[in-house]
């Protein structure tokens, strides 16, 4: 969840794509966590430049330097304007991160130990996570939950009176649906409920009066 965040980019150089889970508040300091929510996406070159120091005095340092030259505050710099961003992107992906989402949809996966089948890990809920237009996780929750994701976008079939059905669709039908479902910021089973009440309605009114079809379920 962390490796996702500023669009898979290290929140320092915001260019190079994160490699690594870097503690925003190192673990030699005083106030250094291993914990989720003291860590943030970064490249392994930002990672070492920053060294001991945290995103704060790491930017302060680089911008010093910039003032003073001849100082010597920080030996590697990023450009201005990078720099005068990294506070900004460090609270965006402090906000961005979504725990109880990923705890819901992930959380049952083993960790991989190495690092290059972490990033697999990583590819294959990026690619997940491409199908929808915006986060599933800001969606409307339908009702709240503590065992289990009850997102709209992505979990409506958890609504106590869905009932799972199959539809016949070509592939691109079906892509067109999730689309069309997405844009109205609706859970794929919602909408083809959507379209298809006004029909069962109307069958419903075009019906002879009398008449009964038992189904036998």
């Amino acid at each position: 969840m962390v490796l996702l965040a500023n669009r898979r980019r290290c929140v320092h150089c915001n260019e190079a794509q994160s490699e690594t889970l870097e503690h925003e508040a190192p673990l030699a300091g005083a106030h250094g966590r291993d914990v989720w929510w003291n860590l943030v996406p970064a490249c392994d070159q930002c990672n070492r430049w920053k060294s001991w120091k945290n995103a704060a005095e790491w930017q302060r340092d680089m911008k010093l330097q910039y003032a003073y030259p001849k100082e010597p505050f920080a030996r590697n710099l990023l450009p201005l304007r990078t720099v005068e961003g990294i506070k900004g992107r460090v609270a965006q992906v402090q906000r961005e991160i979504r725990r109880q989402w990923f705890q819901h949809h992930y959380g049952r996966e083993r960790t991989p130990r190495r690092r290059a089948e972490k990033h697999v890990e990583v590819q294959r809920c990026a690619e997940e996570l491409e199908r929808y237009l915006y986060p599933p996780w800001t969606s409307e929750e339908i009702r709240p939950a503590k065992n289990s994701c009850m997102r709209a976008l992505c979990c409506g079939y958890q609504r106590k009176e869905a009932v799972p059905e199959y539809v016949t669709l070509t592939k691109t039908e079906r892509e067109g649906l999730e689309r069309m479902a997405y844009e109205r910021g609706l859970y794929l089973g919602d909408l083809i409920g959507t379209l298809l009440r006004p029909e069962i309605e109307k069958w419903r009114k075009d019906r002879p009066v009398g008449h009964n079809t038992n189904l036998g379920h």
